[in-house]
């Protein structure tokens, strides 16, 4: 189930098969860059974003061959829509574009072409021809727009206004022509009422298509300089997901989004690096969006069927929270004490919180629940529920906790549950009296656990089984 209309299948809508897209290079330049190439939008490298597969074609001729060969091994791809990608591809004389995109056409019966511009470079000439172009093949627009902040279009170097995109849009539409919009999400100084700003508006705008690219500060690039003088902040994939996904909710399904994450060689990236691949990240946003807005795979059984396994052991959900995590972390014992801070990690159906909570009598327990999936919390009292990856939520957490439960379902299925990275802020959390409680029994978790400064003592009753973990005595 998709959250949003995928470019893949918009395409399917309209031509009744995908088209995958050529990349091609014409050198054309940028308003904005020096005849030797220098200059241009701070965030853009020297070729302007050239295709990988066709960085070291000699030709056009070339880079559309090599750009077939990859979309045919890599995607099993049949269609094709040619891609005037790289600088702008209506940077020259009306003349010449007619010549090269009539040359470029003949080379390969597509079923469609994308021209990818700027709103400044859209003289009523080339919206003529691009208009009667249209009556012979489906012409798509890629505007870029990258923000609509007038501030930051300075700070980029981007030589042209908020209101200058708007227009190019209204132009493009009244020659009926396709316009599909590109925005970039992390400049310095912005944030999601930005981000949220430029989305609202150009889906009031009715745009066709938005295409979102994350911030990539790239080797040799003004932004890289910048970057070097002060680092600002850049999103990791966790940061930046939860920014996609909300703007992703603001844009209707009949607008389809092309692109939710950009690539860059590992050679030329500088920041942020990132952890996941683009294909991986898609995946992610996949997930978690049907975590949080789909329903429930799991039945009244506890049987997930994405992970073809039971949530809980055989002798029951209500078991294992009574005889592992409530005894093993001596809950009731410290509720006669004093108040008690529980963070629970892995909440899902809340089992552990609420069994947790039947106990508490002479003094409160307060509950932390940390859960990516939404669709199966049960909330009750005295819980503090934070929805997201816990690789997200869990190193934003302040304070200390007197029990931590950690229940991942299955470690080797949610290996992020039980990293190094993840046991390291466990130990910052925890309280130098507290206890850790946790539903995986694996020697390497147990070896991660010690390794980052915990003691550690297995469980074993029956089918219930685990580790509980203190912090090593000084």
């Amino acid at each position: 189930m998709s959250f949003y209309l995928t470019y893949k299948e918009y395409m399917q809508k309209q031509y009744g098969h995908a088209l995958y897209s050529i990349p091609v290079d014409l050198d054309l330049g940028c308003p904005n860059r020096d005849k030797d190439g220098k200059g241009g939008c701070t965030f853009c490298p020297e070729n302007g974003s050239r295709a990988t597969q066709a960085l070291d074609a000699k030709s056009v001729e070339e880079q559309i061959k090599k750009g077939i060969e990859f979309a045919k091994k890599r995607y099993k791809a049949e269609r094709f829509m040619l891609y005037i990608q790289a600088y702008t591809g209506t940077f020259t004389s009306l003349k010449q574009q007619k010549d090269t995109y009539s040359k470029l056409l003949k080379l390969y019966p597509f079923d469609a072409i994308s021209i990818g511009t700027r709103p400044d470079c859209l003289s009523d000439g080339t919206l003529a021809y691009l208009a009667e172009l249209n009556k012979e093949i489906s012409v798509h627009v890629d505007l870029g727009i990258q923000t609509l902040n007038d501030k930051t279009l300075i700070n980029i170097n981007r030589e042209h206004d908020g209101a200058c995109s708007l227009e190019a849009i209204k132009k493009l539409q009244r020659y009926g022509l396709k316009v599909f919009t590109h925005i970039i999400i992390g400049f310095d100084g912005e944030s999601r009422v930005d981000w949220e700003h430029t989305v609202k508006t150009l889906v009031s705008h009715k745009v066709d298509g938005i295409k979102i690219h994350n911030l990539h500060v790239i080797k040799n690039t003004s932004l890289h300089v910048e970057y070097q003088e002060r680092a600002f902040k850049t999103y990791d994939e966790y940061e930046y997901a939860e920014e996609l996904i909300h703007l992703l909710r603001l844009i209707p399904s009949h607008i389809p989004v092309l692109r939710i994450a950009t690539d860059t060689p590992d050679k030329d990236l500088v920041a942020p690096k990132w952890q996941m691949s683009k294909g991986e990240f898609g995946e992610y946003i996949k997930d978690t969006m049907q975590y949080r807005f789909g329903k429930s795979d799991v039945d009244e059984s506890f049987w997930s069927k994405k992970y073809k396994d039971y949530f809980y052991p055989k002798s029951g959900a209500v078991k294992q929270a009574q005889e592992l995590f409530i005894a093993s972390s001596e809950l009731e014992k410290r509720l006669t004490c004093k108040d008690v801070k529980l963070l629970d990690i892995g909440f899902g159906f809340g089992v552990n919180s609420h069994e947790a909570l039947r106990v508490s009598s002479h003094n409160s327990l307060h509950v932390t629940a940390l859960d990516q999936d939404k669709r199966v919390a049960k909330l009750g009292k005295n819980i503090d529920f934070i929805v997201g990856d816990v690789r997200y939520t869990l190193p934003k957490l302040k304070g200390k906790f007197d029990i931590i439960f950690l229940d991942p379902f299955d470690e080797e299925k949610n290996p992020e549950m039980v990293s190094k990275n993840i046991f390291e802020n466990l130990k910052r959390l925890l309280k130098e009296d507290g206890v850790l409680v946790t539903s995986t029994f694996l020697n390497s978790t147990k070896k991660r656990l010690e390794l980052v400064g915990f003691k550690t003592q297995i469980i074993n009753i029956n089918d219930i089984r685990g580790l509980v973990a203190n912090h090593q005595e000084r």
